[in-house]
Formats: structure tokens, sequence, C-alpha cells
């Protein structure tokens, strides 16, 4: 009878013990999907942010069970610092309820109001589209933290312009006071060095439209180009933001010189041509990232943080038109061409 006894409590121990080892066995063995948590700097519908995520679910993988819930922190509206601090006091209040698996955060202000407060924490996080470096952030070495980050194709944008125009020596850079464009500013400033004869005339950081304007009617005195840097938190005259897309039209309609950026959403908008940063490329290798963690078990900070390589050649057909310029075809054929303005398709 005693080992009868005995029998029963070893074995009630054993089913205890592997009860326990259950409950704190990773999410990815339990029934429910793994829950990932995206928070966007921007918004959506953008094709930005879409992008991104669209790219990140494709990169964990379709095998992998998930469920997803997005916060937007719309930081084109919320361009204050209180209102991004609000917004992310929000997005970490549902972290802290939902308890998701992995957080997935994109672009630099997510990185400042959301991820930092986690860092060296034991929920993982993975980033893509930061402009800053993680030390920038607070994030360099935190153990839980890895990611993508983004870098501008300036001196092959600024080829791809010359190929086009071989005038274009001279170049103005303008955007708005967005902390995340000193780096970018920064990359530029060291790369000229990469484009012999070319010369940086002007950088220009504005708050206004008004500012805007006057900056963009007076670089024909000083330069042959600009580089279009955002332009999301510019004011009118009662303080109230001005969609990037009315200041990108204004500049289609009002600017006589050639410019560049690095996004497909300016082509769209006006802007001539880009090397562009791939979102779905950025997003792509940040839910690489995630599987790693998620599925592989790989430790976050044991994985390389660096940018994409893969660049998108990218030219507005109507722009060109506009200001006068025949495209070789052989940059038409090895280009993603967008024939008319945005606003002349709503």
């Amino acid at each position: 009878m005693n080992r009868m006894i005995r029998w029963a409590l070893s074995f009630l121990a054993i089913v205890a013990t592997d009860q326990a080892l259950a409950a704190d066995a990773p999410a990815a063995t339990s029934s429910r999907p793994l829950r990932v948590f995206h928070v966007m700097s921007f918004d959506s519908p953008w094709r930005w942010t879409d992008g991104q995520l669209e790219g990140f679910k494709k990169g964990l993988g379709s095998d992998v069970k998930v469920e997803y819930r997005v916060f937007q922190m719309d930081v084109k509206r919320n361009s204050t610092h209180e209102a991004k601090e609000k917004k992310g006091q929000e997005a970490r209040a549902i972290i802290d309820e939902w308890k998701p698996d992995l957080v997935y955060t994109s672009d630099d202000d997510a990185q400042t109001y959301v991820t930092k407060h986690y860092a060296n924490t034991k929920l993982p996080f993975v980033f893509s589209g930061m402009n800053k470096t993680p030390a920038d952030h607070g994030l360099q070495g935190a153990s839980n933290i890895a990611g993508v980050l983004e870098q501008e194709h300036f001196v092959e944008t600024v080829k791809l312009l010359q190929a086009i125009n071989p005038k274009v020596k001279r170049l103005a850079v303008i955007g708005d006071d967005a902390p995340h464009w000193a780096p970018v500013i920064e990359r530029i400033r060291t790369r000229m060095a990469q484009l012999p004869g070319s010369t940086l005339v002007a950088v220009d950081i504005v708050k206004t439209f008004d500012e805007y304007k006057a900056k963009l009617q007076s670089y024909p005195q000083v330069a042959d180009a600009v580089v279009q840097l955002g332009v999301f938190t510019i004011k009118d005259n009662n303080g109230a933001a001005v969609k990037y897309q009315d200041i990108l039209r204004w500049t289609a309609e009002n600017s006589k010189l050639p410019d560049v950026s690095f996004w497909i959403d300016r082509i769209h908008y006006g802007v001539l041509a880009a090397v562009t940063v791939s979102e779905r490329e950025q997003g792509l290798a940040a839910g690489k990232l995630a599987r790693s963690i998620l599925v592989d078990k790989a430790t976050p900070s044991s994985l390389p943080m660096k940018p994409t390589l893969k660049g998108t050649p990218s030219l507005s057909l109507a722009r060109a038109k506009a200001l006068n310029y025949s495209i070789k075809s052989s940059l038409l054929l090895s280009s993603e061409v967008v024939t008319a303005y945005e606003w002349e398709k709503q």
C-alpha cells in the first residue's frame, strides 16, 4: 500500500511538473495563434506603411499561425511631442494588456515613443524603417531588439537624375523639422564625395509652407536641382498641418527645377526621379528576423541590424514632360514609370 501511495504521489508530481513546463512554453506550442502587435509611426492606407506590413507577413511566413493587431500613431497629424507621447502611451497600454508574443514597429517615432520603453525586457521587438541609428534611440545592444535600418540610395538617385540632365551639379536639400532627418542629411554630406564635380549648395529645414515656397523660389539662383526629404510636419499660417500631397503638388506646378527623393509615393505626387527605398524589402527583412526569433528561437540581439540594399529606379513621366525633358528609352525600360500625377486620377 505504501508503495502504491508513493507511486501515485510521484505520478502527480510528474504531471504537475509537465503542466508547469507547458505554462512556461512559448506561445508557438500552444493552441492559440502567435500574437504580433504592429505599431506604425504613420498611418494607413499609405503605400509606405502598408508595404512594410505586407513584406513583414511574407517574411514571417504563411506557415506560422499569427493574429495581427495594428496601431497607427499617425504622426503626420499627431506631429507635436505631446501628441506623439499620447499615442505612444496608448500603444504601450495595448501591449501591456494584450501581451503579444512580438512587437513590430515601423519608422522612427515608434522607436522613440514605444520600443525604447521595453529595451532589455523579455518581450521581443523587431523594427524597420529606422533612419536614425539604434544608438540614437537608446537601443544599441538591447537584448530583446532586432531590426532593419532604412538608408536612402542618395548617390544612385543623383546619378539617375544626371543621366536625365547631365548639367545637374549643384544640389539643394530641403525638408521638415522631424528629428530623424538629421542622420539622413549627415549621410548625404558624407556621400557627396562619391559624386565628383557635384556640390551641396544648401540644406534647409523649414517649418511653414510659406518658408518652403520661399526657399523653392530662391533655389534657381544657386542650384540645379532639389533633394526632397520629408514634408510631413510643415504648417500653414494658422499652425495647421499641410498635407504633404498638397505641398508636392504645389512644387510640381510652380518649381522649374528638377527634384529627387527616395520614396515611390513622392514620384506619384510629382517628384521627378528616385532610386527608391523599397518598403516591401524593409518589411520582408523584418519579417525574416521575426521568424528567426519566434520559430527558430534566436536571441534578438544575436541578429544583425543592417539596411536593405535593393533600390528601384523610379521616374515621373508627367513631371519630365512639364520640365521638357526627353528621357532615354533605356532609362524608362529599367525604371518604375509613373505616367500621371496622382491628383489627376482623382
